[in-house]
């Protein structure tokens, strides 16, 4: 009897872990949703005043080399000279975004999702926690990144593109 109890432990042991491993787990069809071309702003911390500073700022998003990632050409309109490119990867267990562990995923309401991920960093050249959070929809796309100093229990916004079509 005792072997029966320890058996059905461990079973419902892994069965938590494997349900809990899918809801963090991210795919290549949450990629599939930002596809396309967006208008937004892109807000950061100017450290050097302390206070928030917003800019316009746009991106068009395009399929990556296979499934798994995405291309996103981000523009300035008011600083050109700014602009970039940069991806979106996930693996292909979809543990990691952009090398980092997903923590969560979570279902928005308005078919969006919110994936969050964490790693240890440096920001300002200080150690810090720092967590990016991405949020996919089909007329909202986020890309969020908050920090937490070592010597602080606050996090702060970084910087934040906030994109609609």
């Amino acid at each position: 009897m005792k072997l029966f109890l320890t058996n059905i432990f461990t079973v419902f042991t892994l069965l938590i872990s494997q349900g809990t491993y899918s809801q963090n787990a991210i795919s290549p069809d949450d990629l599939g949703i930002i596809s396309g071309k967006w208008k937004g702003t892109l807000t950061y911390l100017d450290y050097s005043t302390n206070k928030p500073f917003t800019m316009p700022a746009n991106v068009s998003v395009e399929r990556g080399k296979n499934e798994y990632q995405v291309q996103l050409f981000i523009t300035y309109p008011k600083e050109p000279n700014a602009n970039s490119k940069d991806k979106i990867i996930i693996s292909k267990d979809g543990e990691l975004l952009n090398k980092s562990r997903v923590t969560s995923r979570e279902t928005l309401t308005n078919q969006e999702v919110k994936i969050t991920t964490e790693y240890s960093g440096k920001d300002n050249r200080k150690k810090a926690l720092i967590r990016n959070v991405y949020i996919f929809g089909t007329h909202r796309f986020i890309i969020r990144k908050e920090v937490k100093f070592s010597d602080s229990a606050d996090w702060l916004m970084r910087n934040e593109y906030n994109f609609v079509r």
